[in-house]
């Protein structure tokens, strides 16, 4: 299927997508061919200076961090007991009853305690600076053993400066019980996180999940019965066997649920599932296997029920929600993600730091990439090394345009004062690259320029991810 047929994959029960007709333009390919092939919505601004040098990494960081107000940190822990259908990122898959896997999950700890510890040595400011929010990301932190948590979790504390920190911790519902979740709470959480992907079993099971809607439903009233508010669950639009309607049923669950916040992914097309990789490129996703795709007569929406099913989010999630940055709903009485926030608004954008396989670090010069394969990155802390993949600088061009594009993914209005704060007094349209796509953008109707301030249009909030990432042109970016 092409792009322009997949986008004219429509439901006769449903609107017509707003964006429809832009994106049926020939002028417009090229953001079509962007949104049919990009499979789940990236948020990623990488640096244009490849082979950067490790030691500049690390004093880019040092004096980031030392001028910042407040850090992003965040620790991956790559355990998963199944590997869903749609997953490419790098985890290490295991039984967590298995008496051979409390192995695994003792060294887990024990190499993101030794990275980070590496981590502190290299870069001095880190052991001081504020933390503003902490994650446990993974593969499933909630599979990890009460004692291994309280292990991990004693060693932050003692090395970091968690004094105004939040905590926020990632796992799925199968395995955050109450007693977790009490666990949790105890150790200073606040938030939890979780992918539910739909509220429909059948959906559920074909992207491979082994948990139910009711045990979704049952970890967030157990959150709320001990006093964890905060509760993120991730919805996915776009999945095998989904259809416009089954979008619909699970946006009136979500706001019959009060969620306080929802991320809401277009995740993944037919064309992405049937013919590439994921981004860890250790293995096809299981979607791609044969058998798996097409089973009980079950299809991909198209691009236009994408879109339809998209209009639906915004339709149940407006009144009460706000959408900040892109995909991220909070409720309008709530804060947005903390930790978004710290990484992507103009006024912030302060450096990340990722402890764990795959972790990707930043500040605003520079970038590092964790090693994703687990046999490697063990082998890598095991002989004494970070295990850093790659690294990359970011020339100071790009710094600017990098700084817009992530302010821009904000959905708030970029404002030029802000940006002359960040960059010593030079606007934005000082910069032809940013100054030549607001034109463009603005002629398309995509956003607004107006008394210093970019505002997208409704259009521009859909297509925001498109307009980060074909529509900038860095050449402009010096590699001194």
């Amino acid at each position: 299927m092409n792009a322009l047929a997949s986008l004219n994959d429509l439901d006769p029960q449903y609107p017509l997508p707003r964006i429809y007709d832009f994106l049926a333009q020939p002028e417009n390919s090229e953001m079509l061919d962007y949104v049919f092939r990009d499979p789940f919505g990236c948020h990623v601004f990488p640096g244009d200076i490849p082979r950067y040098p490790l030691a500049n990494f690390f004093a880019d960081m040092e004096k980031d961090i030392r001028a910042a107000k407040h850090i992003h940190l965040w620790a991956y822990i790559p355990t998963c007991r199944y590997r869903c259908h749609f997953c490419q990122y790098p985890t290490v898959i295991l039984n967590p009853a298995a008496p051979s896997s409390q192995q695994v999950f003792t060294d887990v700890v024990d190499l993101n305690i030794k990275e980070a510890q590496m981590w502190l040595e290299r870069i001095p400011s880190l052991a001081h600076a504020e933390v503003g929010e902490f994650n446990i990301f993974g593969g499933t932190p909630s599979l990890l053993p009460e004692a291994e948590l309280r292990r991990l979790m004693a060693f932050y504390r003692q090395h970091f400066n968690f004094s105004q920190a939040t905590l926020r911790f990632e796992g799925e519902p199968g395995s955050l019980g109450k007693p977790y979740l009490r666990v949790l709470k105890e150790l200073g959480f606040s938030k939890i996180s979780f992918g539910a992907q739909s509220f429909d079993d059948r959906i559920i099971t074909a992207c491979g999940r082994q948990h139910s809607a009711a045990e979704c439903v049952e970890t967030i009233n157990n959150a709320r019965d001990i006093g964890l508010e905060w509760v993120s669950v991730d919805l996915i639009y776009g999945m095998l066997g989904q259809s416009v309607s089954d979008v619909q049923a699970d946006m009136e669950k979500a706001l019959q649920l009060a969620l306080s916040h929802i991320v809401c992914t277009k995740l993944h097309m037919e064309e992405f599932m049937k013919t590439r990789t994921g981004v860890s490129g250790d293995r096809a996703s299981l979607w791609q296997k044969k058998g798996l795709i097409d089973i009980n007569n079950m299809s991909f929406p198209g691009l236009g029920k994408q879109y339809q099913m998209r209009e639906l989010v915004e339709k149940y999630l407006n009144p009460g929600y706000v959408e900040h940055p892109t995909m991220y709903f909070h409720q309008q009485h709530r804060p947005a993600e903390k930790w978004k926030a710290i990484i992507t608004d103009l006024d912030q954008q302060y450096p990340e730091v990722a402890i764990g396989m795959g972790g990707s670090s930043k500040c605003t010069r520079s970038e590092a990439i964790n090693i994703t394969n687990f046999k490697s990155y063990k082998e890598a802390l095991n002989n004494d090394c970070l295990p850093i993949e790659e690294s990359r600088g970011i020339s100071p061009h790009l710094r600017e345009v990098n700084a817009f594009k992530m302010a821009l993914s904000t959905l708030i209005p970029v404002d030029d004062a802000v940006f002359r704060q960040r960059f010593g007094g030079k606007s934005f349209m000082d910069n032809p690259s940013i100054k030549q796509t607001l034109e463009k953008m603005a002629r398309k109707n995509l956003l607004t320029v107006k008394e210093g301030l970019v505002t997208l249009t409704p259009n521009g909030v859909t297509l925001v991810e498109a307009i980060i990432n074909t529509q900038f042109d860095i050449t402009g970016a010096s590699e001194a």
